[in-house]
């Protein structure tokens, strides 16, 4: 844990650096030798033994094209979660907190030790000997030492399974909130190029009825810059949905280049917002709760420090050669058993202090659990409002693309006939796809609303049927 520092005791130690001489060779501390004063990072990974990596093709032409399957969300999510290496990362760092908990028990068990040694003493014999030596040790009572170290352990196993389910989590939202976008910018790519074709086509019948000297030739001018506008649009489009497939690849691989399916799930319009979440389920509660039982773990341990030990000894030798020293006999034997009391009398200070420690991380984990309960409510809240709002405003948008479809459909009549202008087709024809646009970013806004909602009320793992399965070794239950 970092050192903590007052302001007034930096600003001293900051004042009092001010004063420290610089070396000649510009460097503070000792001098770095010459060897290691190069950095090639291809002689450095070989030294590390860095393995031969392979990211993802930044072209992005492996593997399907988009128009071959399609993909859907929750098999996206699932791809993630079973090939992500934070997971594999968590899931490690928890079989090493298991190993823990078999080094804490450890203290129940005798300790025992041989050994060989050669020597000579200021004994009566004098001359050197070689003794094969042996020792055990058990521990008889301890007032709770090693049952508050194996309490501790079993904690801190408990803080990372935490960890592995908040980072499944983070995994699954990430492949998600991709998964969401690339489909959103499906939809906008197929509205631009929509407006592309009916800007060409008003282009068309500009060019025919200026050559017909129905029109003027300002007409078509008007209609090939807004069909230069388009196709602009269109392009940045695409720059868009490549950009969003290729993260969405970066989680799941190559299957990541296919179409995207939206989970049905996310268009029933409750979606749970109507239950209260179960906070106490949330991974980052967990986490806290973990935290708290380690801290009164290590709180009992230091409480218990201050008690005696009682232990039962036995140790014995024997001379291999020359006198053993302990028996002055030669090739002698020596053995003893003892029952030891250990207690520490004065340490500085240390155990009050682990003391005072152990209690204000107790305290402190007490507060983060109320820290995640009030952001996860919040969240939920904000989620659930949004996503409210969202869903009222669906039916406007959807009255409003369906007068101006008509509009359109009465401006190109009139155009035909010459009772209106190009630009009026050309602003009718640019609003409806500015109302579809609108539409479908109203939509996804909705979905998106509704995703966090779920991730913010820890159901994620529920709605991308996650539970009941194995993600990279590991058995997720409900």
């Amino acid at each position: 844990m970092p050192a903590k520092v007052s302001p007034v005791a930096a600003s001293a130690s900051a004042s009092a650096s001010a004063f420290v001489p610089i070396p000649a060779s510009g460097t503070l501390g000792a001098p770095i030798p010459q060897a290691h004063k190069r950095l090639a990072p291809s002689d450095l990974a070989r030294e590390v033994d860095v393995p031969e990596l392979r990211a993802a093709s930044a072209s992005g032409d492996e593997g399907a094209s988009p128009g071959t399957q399609s993909l859907a969300m929750a098999r996206a999510v699932q791809l993630a979660v079973q090939q992500h290496p934070t997971i594999a990362d968590a899931i490690a760092t928890l079989s090493q907190q298991a190993a823990g908990v078999d080094y804490a028990r450890a203290g129940y068990y005798p300790q025992v030790r041989v050994g060989m040694g050669t020597g000579t003493s200021n004994g009566r014999s004098g001359n050197s000997s070689m003794l094969a030596q042996a020792s055990a040790s058990q521990m008889l009572y301890d007032f709770g030492k090693v049952d508050s170290q194996v309490h501790r352990s079993q904690a801190l196993v408990r803080r990372q399974q935490a960890i592995v389910l908040r980072q499944i989590d983070l995994v699954a939202q990430q492949a998600a909130e991709a998964a969401l976008m690339v489909h959103r910018y499906q939809a906008l790519t197929e509205i631009a190029g929509g407006q592309v074709d009916a800007v060409d086509s008003v282009l068309e019948l500009a060019q025919l009825r200026a050559k017909a000297g129905l029109s003027t030739r300002a007409d078509p001018i008007q209609a090939q810059a807004r069909a230069q506008g388009a196709h602009a649009y269109l392009g940045q489009m695409k720059a868009e949905l490549a950009q969003w497939r290729q993260k969405l690849r970066t989680l799941v691989g190559s299957e990541g280049a296919r179409r995207i399916e939206v989970l049905p799930g996310l268009e029933h319009p409750t979606l749970w917002m109507t239950a209260d979440p179960e906070f106490r389920l949330l991974p980052d509660v967990l986490l806290a709760q973990a935290e708290r039982q380690a801290a009164k773990a290590q709180l009992a341990t230091s409480r218990a420090s201050r008690l005696p030990t009682i232990t039962l000894d036995a140790s014995g030798n024997k001379a291999i050669r020359g006198v053993n020293p302990s028996t002055s006999e030669r090739n002698g034997i020596y053995h003893s058993l003892n029952v030891n009391v250990s207690v520490p009398l004065y340490q500085g200070g240390a155990l009050d202090a682990q003391i005072r420690a152990a209690a204000a991380e107790e305290i402190a984990a007490g507060e983060r659990i109320e820290t995640a309960v009030l952001l996860a409510g919040d969240q939920a809240r904000a989620w659930r409002e949004m996503a409210l709002g969202a869903q009222g405003r669906l039916a406007d948008v959807e009255n409003r693309r369906k007068s101006i479809l008509s509009v359109r459909d009465l401006y190109r009549e009139q155009y035909q006939l010459g009772t209106r202008s190009v630009l009026d087709l050309l602003n009718a024809e640019q609003e409806i796809h500015q109302a579809e646009a609108e539409a479908q970013a109203l939509v996804h806004d909705l979905w998106q609303y509704r995703l966090e909602f779920i991730a913010a009320t820890g159901r994620l793992r529920e709605f991308f049927s996650l539970n009941n399965t194995l993600v990279q070794g590991m058995e997720l239950l409900p």
